[in-house]
Order: C-alpha cells, then sequence, then structure tokens
C-alpha cells in the first residue's frame, strides 16, 4: 500500500508540476492574453475565459484526485486520520488547498490562480515524498483519536484555506503594481475578494483548531498552555489574520496593508506547520519524521 501510495504522489506532482509548466508557457508566450482578449471581444456578460482554463483547472483537479486517493489510502494503512506526522499533514494539507481552490473557482473568475495554487501545492507534496513514509504507533500523547481527527483536521483546513488567501494576496499585490496589466491572473478587486473570503473561512477554523489544541493539552500535559514553540507560533498566526481582518474593510492609507498581512499571516502558518515541527524542538517534536 505504502508503494501505491508513493506512486499516487509522484503522479499528483506531476499532474502539478505540468500545470505550472502550462501556465507559464502560456503567460510568457503572449497565449493566455491573445485568447482572452478574443474571448472577451465576442463576450458581453461573462468574464473573459482562456483556452487553456479547461486544462488549468484539469490539471488540478488530477492533482486533487490523487491526493485524496492518497489521504485516503494512507488512513486505511495506520488506521486512524491520516494527519499524525508532518508527511501525512503535508499530503492532507495539499490535497485540501487544491480542493478548496477548486471549490472557489466555481464561484469566482480565478481560473488564472490555477498554476499559482498548482506551485504552492507542487512545493507540499515535494515536501511529503522528502519525509519519512513509515507507520510508527501513535505516541501517547496523540492517542486521542477524536482530538486527532479535529484539532489536526481543523488545522489542516485552515492552513489550506490560508494557503488559497495568500496566493489571492500576492495577486492583489502584483496587479496593483502592474495597474491590473498581468491579464492570467485575475483582477485587482477579486483577487482582494477571494482573499478575503478565504480569510473569513479560515480564521474561524483556525480559532476551533487553537482552543482544540488548548484542550488536548490539558489531557495530555496537564496544562492548558506551555509555551511550546508550535502554541506561540499558532497563536501569533492567528494575532496577524485577526489584524488583518482589523484593517481589511478600511478605505484609508491601511487599505494597502491588508495583502501584506495576509502574506504575513501565511508565513507563521508555514512556521508553524514546519518550523515549529521540525526544527525546534518542543512538545510538538513528536511530529517529526
Amino acid at each position: 500500500m505504502t508503494t501505491l501510495i508513493s506512486a499516487l504522489l509522484v503522479s499528483a506532482l506531476a499532474a502539478l508540476l505540468a500545470t505550472v509548466a502550462l501556465g507559464v508557457v502560456a503567460a510568457v508566450t503572449g497565449f493566455e492574453r491573445r485568447s482572452l482578449t478574443a474571448t472577451s471581444a465576442g463576450a458581453t456578460d461573462l468574464p473573459p475565459r482562456s483556452m487553456t482554463t479547461p486544462l488549468l483547472l484539469g490539471g488540478v483537479m488530477l492533482g486533487a484526485a490523487l491526493l485524496v486517493s492518497a489521504t485516503a489510502a494512507r488512513a486505511l494503512v495506520v488506521g486512524h486520520a491520516p494527519w499524525s506526522n508532518l508527511h501525512e499533514f503535508s499530503i492532507a494539507f495539499a490535497a485540501v488547498l487544491l480542493a478548496g481552490y477548486l471549490v472557489l473557482a466555481r464561484s469566482w473568475p480565478i481560473a488564472g490562480l490555477a498554476p499559482l495554487v498548482a506551485l504552492l501545492g507542487a512545493g507540499l507534496v515535494a515536501m511529503a515524498l522528502g519525509l519519512e513514509d513509515r507507520v510508527d504507533p501513535l505516541v501517547p500523547a496523540l492517542q486521542q483519536p477524536l482530538l486527532l481527527t479535529i484539532h489536526v483536521g481543523s488545522a489542516v483546513v485552515a492552513y489550506a484555506v490560508a494557503g488559497i488567501a495568500f496566493v489571492a494576496a500576492v495577486t492583489e499585490i502584483g496587479q496593483r503594481f502592474a495597474s491590473d496589466g498581468l491579464l492570467p491572473l485575475p483582477s485587482t478587486e477579486v483577487a482582494r475578494a477571494v482573499s478575503h473570503r478565504a480569510v473569513l473561512i479560515a480564521f474561524p477554523i483556525l480559532t476551533i483548531a487553537i482552543v482544540l489544541g488548548s484542550v488536548w493539552a490539558n489531557l495530555a500535559w496537564r496544562s492548558y498552555w506551555s509555551n511550546d514553540p508550535k502554541e506561540l507560533a499558532a497563536a501569533a498566526t492567528w494575532l496577524v489574520f485577526g489584524a488583518y481582518l482589523h484593517v481589511a474593510g478600511r478605505r484609508d492609507r491601511w487599505e494597502r496593508l491588508a495583502p501584506w498581512l495576509i502574506v504575513l499571516g501565511f508565513a507563521g502558518v508555514l512556521f508553524t506547520y514546519i518550523g515549529a515541527g521540525l526544527f525546534i524542538v518542543g512538545e510538538h517534536s513528536y511530529g517529526t519524521p
């Protein structure tokens, strides 16, 4: 089964990298610009749709399907929620990232973000492939099946949706500098709306994950808070996204700070996910490979 999972991960990585390559080639050669212009010239009430859109979305769909399959297979192998270490967490993170993007793409014209989302997903899959995939018994602190499923599962969803917000925020920043001249990408307004919607989804889920983590910490270590590096990093990340929500609706000089706070918040997500779990020794070091 582990061989099958590895094959699924490699196939997903190949599909995502192909999606990235297609997006780069189309943008560099100007094909995206020409096809969008031609489409918009003949349409009156629909957003312009690139000729490469089905291929880009298809690549993300294929990657998502392969990763969901890998996650399900890993659950069968380990016999519990498949996110008890960084290898498993990375697979689930990538799967939810791609699936969440596809859900939002049904309501927003964000097909142009597909290569960027695929690139982020490919990075997560590559990390999973670089980590040890052995199946070990759960350490005592993790032997709470319900909390393992809900607490860590909430973190997976929150991080993944924050990843979508990050991609959209970077797009907003780029479009502002280019005066909406990056035609393959969504406009500034669309990017802002999508990043805001994503944060509105991610923030309460991250809050739930942190609260449940505190409950679990008390059960495992007899303390709701222990100044563990991952706890501190998660709290700092929560505060950054809270600061974003404070300035997001403003229409003054603070307005342009909003997407940068999302970028900073996702940097906090990555530090919590990788740095505080892999490189810094703490109560969560059981998540290391």
